[in-house]
């Protein structure tokens, strides 16, 4: 029994598989998995689809020995009208990879992507590469070798001929080593990266002599020339002649002028400084021969003039500064802003407003004509200027913007407002935008406001100025001066904002104010001969009698009407006869009453009036105080009407008033008009139709007591304006400046940009629903900010290319920035020699000649290599790029020759060796 114990203890079962092979196995069980065995070979690579086309990517996590690992298969998908090619290939070009390695259609390409540098590398459309997930990287060179055998293994059994690769080393350093291994070929994958560059390497005949070196060891064979593709890339990022900026709006020029200059109406757009960071020209020599190119330390034929291809790419900067957004981001952030004006202007706001005659404003001091002007009275206001408020805006730049908005008050102004009735805000474009008519006072207002805060002092401007705004709003009251540039009639709470409505509503009590005091002068003048007339018809009605003449019927007529009526109960305030209705009860014609207008109320004072209706309830008390407070208008015709119908009814009243109330019949009265009853809702008892025209009394409009109070509603009106801190102000003309930030931004035509003009539109929507409240939501114009913020930073962009590349306006420019815009590498027309190709080179000499200026003023200046300028053109470049091919048997001569590939990089601060490599297995 013990024996048996012993021999079970120490029993090894070698069938079981250990970690290694396990790991081996589920690499060959993804690559079945993946469907990589017997690969068919593709169709052969065209110029630009290592950039254009999509690269597939699959993905599979494993382990092994504690240590996770990803593996990922890259594959550039291609057109699939191209596969059929893939049948007539040559029997020869048996591996994929080979076929690729000598294909210099995609030498070069600039691949953005995880591991898909590899492609540009070894020039491969296809390949596995195997990544630790860890932070730590493989460095450890046993284990590297460990990999490499493990994938080689795995590929072999499974017959997949991809490349496989592992990356190793830091990730940062993107170093990939693998093979190939298939049908009686096997190709290393090597590369080389170190931060100092070889003296031997840094010219192409230093490359050429270490290709030849590694692919002729051993061989014994004489090398064909080798073919060459060469890169040279130059940066520039010193602007200098080129250099596009916008600047803001310069307000010095306005001194001594009395005119608001026209950049008072327009909001700038642009970048305050070039938002291209860097350009990068890559000069390309593809495919030369070795004997036709010399580049050593003496002597190089690789100039960048001489380049047969010439491209370029641009390097935005990320968050350009444009000055659109800077305007409309300030006033977003005084939308939170609770200071008020006495906390930003002092307390003279308040001993400003407790004068009996405010003379705070530029505008009060002026009373020597009804329209006054502002140039004849500065001499004056400057002996009271302790009760004006001081702020930074000086006076005299104040005094332009005050014209600029309220040019009425200057006899010849150049900025006269137009026709805000028909203005641009019907326009289908703009409809839905709830702001007010292009180049109103508001507008106009938004947009100074905005230029006060940016560039005139901040919030104390804004207050200096929305201070200014409201004292002469308050001065056109008092003395019965319209308000320009804002659109006649009652407010439109439906398209315009709160601001727009309270201006109009001042309007309405100006004007008002104007016709009451008019008619209270006439009648002043007309009491005496009223009174007169009264008396000769008083005892013209008494004297008359029915003994006068029959044959004067003018005469009759008028004596039968006056006697119809006593004094006390005379017409009045009739406006027209109506064409068909007739009194029900007298048969006399039914004159149409003159009447108070409808009480003028802007959107807040609606919302008010809707609360206290909801607030009183649903019970019987309640309707009957929302009755009375909705009768007072009905009351008010009804008086009008019983005026100038003395002998009217209800029912008279509700044809003209209410027709739906009255239901008609087939029958006719005695005066030849249909008969008819009042509606059910009419004969309800005690419904306040019939009560309110029971206590109605016949007076004339003109005697009512006002519906609309004008003198209670202007004060209420400026009482609103003057009450606003800061951020209120700022919400008060926000949607109008974003209206009109976007009408900047939609005025720009770039063709450039195919989509702006849809860009546009879906930020109008984001704006139609923004303005749409009353009260604003300033999350939905943060974002409108940030779009509008982006399409200015791409039209600054296009604008500075094409001021940079002085290009027309031809398909062939529009297309090259198309493609310029989106980041590609594109080809420049005509290279060195074509327009653009002038303006690159010009650019990068005139860098230079700054360059050599502010290092060395007393040096003399390098002559240039071509000989034809006394600065050299083009610096050193910052990139060399070289590829190496050739096609040759290793590792002996009888082997089958197989495609060898060397691509090198060099940069100031590292060089990239990335070797492709083949071998013969067979034919040894």
């Amino acid at each position: 029994m013990n024996n048996i114990e012993i021999e079970d203890f120490y029993h090894h079962d070698f069938t079981t598989a250990s970690e290694w092979e396990v790991f081996i196995a589920r690499l060959e069980e993804i690559m079945h998995e993946w469907k990589l065995t017997n690969t068919k070979i593709g169709p052969c690579l065209k110029s630009g689809d290592f950039v254009n086309c999509q690269w597939e990517e699959n993905t599979e996590k494993l382990h092994f020995a504690d240590a996770e690992f990803v593996l990922k298969h890259c594959k550039l998908k291609l057109e699939d009208k191209d596969v059929s090619s893939s049948l007539e290939e040559n029997e020869e070009e048996r591996v994929q990879c080979h076929k690729d390695a000598l294909n210099s259609s995609n030498d070069f390409a600039r691949i953005d992507g995880n591991h898909l540098e590899i492609a540009r590398y070894y020039g491969i459309r296809e390949f596995l590469v195997l990544q630790s997930t860890k932070k730590e990287s493989v460095t450890d060179e046993t284990k590297i070798r460990i990999l490499l055998s493990s994938f080689a293994i795995a590929a072999t059994n499974a017959n997949c001929d991809i490349p496989t690769l592992v990356q190793v080393l830091e990730p940062w350093q993107k170093m990939y080593f693998g093979t190939s291994i298939g049908k009686g070929i096997c190709t290393h994958f090597d590369m080389v990266h170190l931060k100092r560059i070889p003296s031997h390497c840094k010219y192409l005949t230093g490359l050429l002599a270490l290709f030849r070196q590694k692919i002729g060891e051993g061989c014994g064979v004489r090398l064909d020339p080798v073919m060459i593709s060469v890169r040279f890339s130059y940066l520039l990022k010193d602007w200098t002649n080129s250099t596009w900026t916008q600047e803001p709006p310069d307000f010095d020029f306005m001194q001594g002028e009395t005119l608001g200059v026209a950049e008072l109406g327009k909001l700038p757009f642009g970048a305050t400084y070039d938002p291209i960071a860097e350009l990068h020209l890559f000069t390309t020599w593809p495919e030369m021969s070795q004997n036709v190119v010399v580049d050593s330390e003496g002597f190089t034929d690789l100039e960048p003039q001489l380049a047969p291809e010439w491209s370029v790419q641009v390097k935005m900067v990320s968050l350009p500064a444009c000055l659109l957004g800077e305007y409309l981001t300030d006033f977003l952030h005084l939308c939170n802003n609770k200071k008020t004006m006495v906390d930003l202007l002092g307390d003279a706001v308040i001993y400003a407003q407790q004068e009996e005659q405010p003379l705070s404003s530029v505008f009060n001091i002026l009373t020597e004509s009804k329209i006054p002007t502002i140039s004849t009275v500065v001499s004056k206001a400057t002996t009271k200027r302790n009760k004006n408020v001081e702020g930074p805006i000086p006076e005299e730049i104040l005094l332009s913007i005050l014209y600029f908005l309220f040019p009425d008050a200057e006899e010849s102004s150049k900025t006269p407002y137009g026709d805000v009735s028909t203005s641009n805000v019907d326009e289908d474009q703009w409809k839905g935008v709830k702001t007010c008519a292009m180049d109103s006072l508001v507008w106009r207002f938004a947009i100074v406001a905005a230029h006060c805060t940016h560039n005139l002092g901040g919030i104390s401007a804004l207050a200096q100025l929305w201070y200014e705004f409201v004292q002469e709003i308050r001065y056109r009251w008092e003395t019965n001066i319209l308000i320009p540039g804002v659109s006649p009639g009652f407010p439109d709470s439906v398209r315009t904002c709160i601001l727009h409505q309270k201006l109009q509503m001042m309007n309405c009590c100006i004007e008002k104010k104007k016709a009451r005091e008019e008619s209270a002068h006439r009648s002043q003048s007309t009491d005496a001969e009223d009174f007169e007339t009264a008396e000769s018809e008083e005892e013209e009605f008494f004297e008359c009698t029915s003994e006068e003449p029959s044959n004067e019927d003018d005469t009759a007529t008028r004596t039968q009407l006056k006697a119809k009526y006593l004094l006390w109960n005379k017409p009045a305030g009739r406006l027209a006869k109506h064409p068909s209705l007739k009194l029900i009860q007298t048969g006399e014609p039914l004159y149409l009453p003159i009447t108070q207008d409808p009480v003028p109320k802007t959107e807040d004072q609606l919302e008010e009036d809707a609360q206290v209706m909801m607030q009183l309830g649903t019970d019987k008390r309640a309707s009957e105080m929302r009755a009375r407070l909705m009768s007072a208008s009905l009351l008010s015709d009804m008086e009008s009407f019983k005026a100038a119908n003395p002998d009217a009814l209800l029912e008279d009243f509700i044809r003209w008033y209410s027709p739906r109330d009255w239901i008609e019949e087939n029958e006719t009265d005695e005066w030849g008009q249909p008969t008819g009853h009042l509606s059910a809702r009419m004969l309800l008892p005690n419904n306040p139709w019939t009560a309110t025209w029971g206590s109605a009394q016949p007076v004339p409009a003109h005697r009512q007591k006002r519906l609309f109070d004008d003198t209670r509603e202007a004060e209420k009106t400026l009482h609103y304006l003057s009450s606003k801190n800061i951020g209120q102000v700022a919400l008060l003309l926000l949607p109008t400046l974003t209206h009109a930030a976007l009408y900047t931004l939609s005025q720009q035509k770039q063709d450039a940009l195919p989509h702006l003009p849809d860009v546009t539109l879906s930020i109008l929507n984001k704006l139609q629903y923004a303005t749409k409240p009353l009260h604003q939501k300033l999350h939905i114009y943060e974002e409108i900010t940030k779009d509008i913020e982006g399409v200015e930073a791409l039209v600054a962009q296009v604008n500075s290319l094409q001021h940079k590349l002085g290009g027309d306006d031809s398909k062939e420019f529009t297309s090259f920035l198309i493609q310029l815009m989106r980041g590609k590498e594109v080809e420049v027309p005509g290279g060195s020699n074509g327009n653009i190709g002038c303006r690159i080179t010009t650019m990068f000499r005139d860098a230079q000649k700054a360059a050599l200026l502010m290092t060395t003023a007393n040096s003399n200046p390098e002559v240039d290599g071509t000989g034809d300028g006394k600065f050299k053109t083009f610096p050193e470049p910052s990139c060399k790029e070289f590829i190496l091919r050739t096609i040759m048997p290793r590792p002996s001569p009888t082997s089958t020759p197989q495609p060898q590939r060397l691509y090198a990089c060099l940069k100031r601060d590292h060089i990239r060796l990335a070797g492709f490599f083949s071998e013969d297995t067979i034919f040894l």
